[in-house]
């Protein structure tokens, strides 16, 4: 059970795969089909449920003596999710899809690393602490959606500020750490708050990192989560542009540089720098180590089984209504 993560108690889904088996059972006993192509149906029943059975068990790889590289850097993303990342003029399609592929760039450019990713739209929320669990980070980048335009209520800058100070306070509790920062944004700034802020404070936690900007100054119109265009009014569409004042001003206070993000943009040099600046050792660790879920391996077989039940019921339909119809047919003539 150690490399299971069902996602429902193991005997809640035993129960109700034996029910389902039971069904299948009864159907076969039942069936007026011939008994050969009845217990090819009752076969590919039972492997359908015997696969998904599997599948939800979601089974887990695990290895033993991996070979592990350790480092001493704490790798910060906070990662701007307001309904502006979803304008048009990034340098792929949307401003969040570029941002997300640099996530995924930095995180294989810094191996060994801790990451956190904290995301910010009206309030800031600790996606994930510090950790080496890279798939976690990757799936949660990658799922992310537009948020809900009607709790909307303006963007501010600083909204992730305490977490942030909070992240970089318990990193610098550690022993010889190097704390490196990723702010991802468009910079810009909705609120009608226009009460001043600064993150020069935090920047003697800051040992490296960037500022990273999406968006151009013409702008770019945007879709909501349901995937319809954002009108600023009536009959406008809503127009989103980048702010680089709001972003160099947030460099400037946590000591990084800026980075306007286009698709000529390489971080090879600044990964560089940090991995040089870094301590990393290999070891052999000798405990469990678990490489995430692998029973997407299953899923072909489960949607093959799946297509051959559907294709039977299409066929068996259509041999139906065709009995039918001779039957039919006989009754009139005679």
């Amino acid at each position: 059970m150690r490399n299971l993560n069902p996602v429902f108690p193991v005997p809640a889904l035993i129960a109700a795969f034996s029910v389902a088996l039971l069904i299948v059972l009864f159907a076969w006993i039942r069936s007026r089909e011939s008994r050969i192509r009845s217990t090819f149906a009752l076969i590919r029943r039972a492997a359908i449920l015997a696969l998904s059975f599997v599948i939800a068990l979601r089974p887990m790889k695990e290895e033993h003596g991996t070979d592990v590289r350790l480092s001493n850097t704490d790798v910060l993303f906070v990662l701007d999710t307001t309904l502006s990342m979803w304008a048009d003029d990034g340098p792929r399609s949307t401003r969040i899809r570029a941002a997300q592929d640099d996530i995924m760039e930095i995180m294989e450019g810094l191996p060994g690393a801790n990451f956190a990713l904290i995301t910010f739209q009206n309030e800031s929320t600790v996606a994930a602490p510090f950790t080496q669990d890279v798939e976690t980070i990757r799936r949660y980048v990658k799922t992310l959606k537009a948020p809900n335009k009607g709790y909307v209520t303006g963007s501010r800058m600083d909204v992730p500020y305490y977490d942030i100070e909070s992240m970089l306070i318990s990193s610098d509790r550690k022993e010889n750490r190097q704390i490196i920062v990723f702010f991802l944004s468009d910079g810009e700034d909705t609120s009608l708050d226009d009460t001043p802020y600064s993150y020069e404070a935090l920047g003697e936690f800051v040992d490296g990192g960037a500022v990273i900007g999406y968006g151009t100054e013409k702008g770019g119109s945007m879709l909501d989560n349901y995937g319809l265009v954002v009108y600023s009014s009536e009959w406008d569409v809503g127009v989103s542009r980048i702010d680089e004042d709001n972003l160099e001003n947030i460099a400037d206070g946590l000591g990084v540089e800026y980075i306007h993000r286009d698709k000529s943009t390489l971080y090879s040099k600044l990964l560089e720098e940090i991995m040089e600046d870094s301590g990393t050792v290999t070891e052999r660790n000798s405990e469990y180590t678990y490489f995430g879920d692998t029973y997407y391996k299953y899923t072909p077989y489960l949607a093959a089984l799946l297509a051959l039940e559907l294709l039977a019921g299409i066929r068996n339909n259509a041999w139906t209504r065709k009995k039918h119809g001779r039957k039919i047919t006989k009754e009139k003539a005679e």
